[in-house]
């Protein structure tokens, strides 16, 4: 009998067990039970469980007690178990937003955890556009209210959206075009968020706000550029922009740093992103990641990110590039503000690439995950000119160190989708164990949800519908015209044409 044993022995025996085998002997017996829960023994389970767990934010699990990684180990098996059924049943259904006025949500982005959504609105007022930010409390489903709002003019680009270190405040950073490009820069405390009232007499969080203006590539300093993505490090803005002529890679993308604080920007040599076909960018540790299609590959390369604004001997930064509408005919004095604009990333630290050929090189990389705090990475290429039609997931993780960065592990799986469809809004988790996107099937003009569960333990990738074109909802999946998918928590939301907006939990 294993209740017999002594305990250190017990405990070595238990640790050969997984996760799943623990939760089935605690229901064997009282003792077993009891013992069952010990924080040294699910401090061991969790370190070997492949499965996400929906931890409190910035939390180890070494920090968690023996009964609370349980619980949430409880969650997140049952989570995957209804993912990968053929039939994935919802469980639980909230309207978030009832809007009638036709405002509806263009863009939405969830904090990990799917505990706090951000959402943009674009408004027409006055034979002019604006864009309604907001951000919403999630923590509590049943009670979903939204905490804080702003109305800027102009028309939405781009946005991140992290949290600090120690979870107490929200920075969302926004790309917004008013006749000019301009960045908008929110510190929201999301611990007077959690406290603040709603209803007929709200209470809202303190909040800081900054716009900073996006200045002219200094070889096209009379064309606007334009904000494409925006990663957030320390206190530096990392700006990924389409400036056009720029002779450049990346359909001319181009990188800018900013900061701000003073509003000082200075942009990355092109040569940089020359020879990317597309490019994202993301931030872990003091690396900088630039991610995308070079030639037939999936390339990452990592570089140690510079201090752009580093003050010169009197104190004072370097100034921008000069603004729009500055006419120099002088190639020296051109050649000089070049030389003066761009900053050098400095000698590549690492660089990885997908272990198999893109099956159609140039073609549109769907999806990159959003950058989380865990140093893993995950894509979705879709390839529509090849039949049978077909996809492909990339899943990286890396070990980060402040002397180096190196691959711990690299996988690619390819699978199969409709001949008669194409995918949209696709979204994909960090760690790739799930993904959604919207296939439209051109021969009947239906959508449906689809869905994307990758297996750890077997390396399989399935396909299956989330949400079919008539499911029995509020909604059909041809109203959905956004959406924000949290890969830990399972948590989706779609917005649709008519201004609603609905959360989806499958757990």
């Amino acid at each position: 009998m294993l209740t017999y044993l002594p305990e250190d022995i017990l405990l070595d025996v238990l640790q050969y067990l997984g996760v799943r085998d623990v939760l089935a002997l605690r229901r064997t017996c009282r003792t077993l039970h009891a013992f069952g829960g010990n924080d040294y023994l699910w401090h061991r389970l969790i370190a070997g469980f492949q499965l996400p767990l929906d931890l409190p934010y910035n939390a180890q699990p070494s920090s968690l007690p023996g009964e609370e990684l349980q619980r949430l180990a409880i969650k997140a098996i049952r989570l995957d178990a209804n993912w990968q059924a053929s039939r994935t049943r919802v469980r639980g259904l909230r309207a978030l937003i009832d809007d009638k006025s036709g405002q509806y949500v263009d863009q939405m982005q969830f904090l990990p955890g799917g505990k706090w959504l951000w959402t943009a609105q674009r408004a027409l007022k006055r034979e002019s556009w604006n864009t309604r930010m907001s951000l919403w409390s999630l923590e509590d489903v049943s009670t979903s209210h939204r905490v804080w709002s702003t109305e800027v003019p102009g028309l939405f680009r781009s946005c991140t959206l992290v949290q600090s270190s120690e979870g107490e405040c929200a920075t969302l950073v926004v790309g917004v075009c008013d006749h000019r490009e301009v960045i908008e820069v929110h510190t929201i405390s999301l611990e007077d968020a959690k406290s603040s009232q709603y209803g007929i007499y709200p209470t809202y969080p303190s909040v800081k706000s900054k716009q900073l203006q996006i200045v002219p590539h200094p070889r096209a300093p009379l064309l606007r550029p334009i904000i494409h993505e925006i990663a957030v490090y320390d206190k530096l803005l990392i700006v990924t922009i389409f400036a056009l002529d720029t002779g450049g890679g990346a359909g001319s993308l181009q990188i800018l740093f900013v900061n701000p604080v003073t509003g000082s920007t200075k942009w990355v040599d092109p040569r940089f992103a020359q020879s990317f076909s597309f490019l994202w960018v993301r931030v872990w540790g003091d690396y900088l990641f630039l991610i995308g299609e070079v030639n037939e590959d999936f390339v990452v390369r990592v570089y140690r990110i510079p201090n752009p604004f580093s003050t010169s001997a009197n104190g004072t930064p370097p100034a921008s590039p000069p603004a729009a509408g500055v006419d120099n005919d002088d190639s020296d004095d051109d050649q000089e503000r070049d030389d003066y604009a761009y900053t050098d990333l400095g000698p590549m630290v690492a660089e990885f690439k997908g272990p198999t050929p893109m099956a159609v090189p140039g073609h549109h990389i769907a999806q990159v995950s959003p950058a989380t705090s865990s140093p893993s990475l995950a894509a979705v290429m879709f390839y529509h000119s090849v039949n049978p039609h077909s996809a492909q997931l990339l899943r990286f993780s890396f070990d980060v160190s402040q002397e180096s960065v190196k691959l711990v592990d690299i996988s690619s799986k390819d699978f199969p989708i409709g001949n008669e469809s194409s995918a949209q809004l696709a979204q994909v988790g960090a760690l790739g164990v799930r993904g959604v996107w919207l296939e439209h099937n051109w021969e009947t003009q239906l959508n449906r949800v689809m869905k994307l569960a990758y297996d750890p333990q077997t390396c399989t990738a399935k396909v299956g519908m989330l949400l079919p074109p008539d499911p029995e909802l509020p909604f059909t999946p041809n109203m959905c015209h956004s959406l924000a998918f949290d890969e830990v928590s399972g948590r989706l939301c779609l917005g649709m044409y008519d201004g609603n907006v609905y959360i989806l939990d499958f757990v």
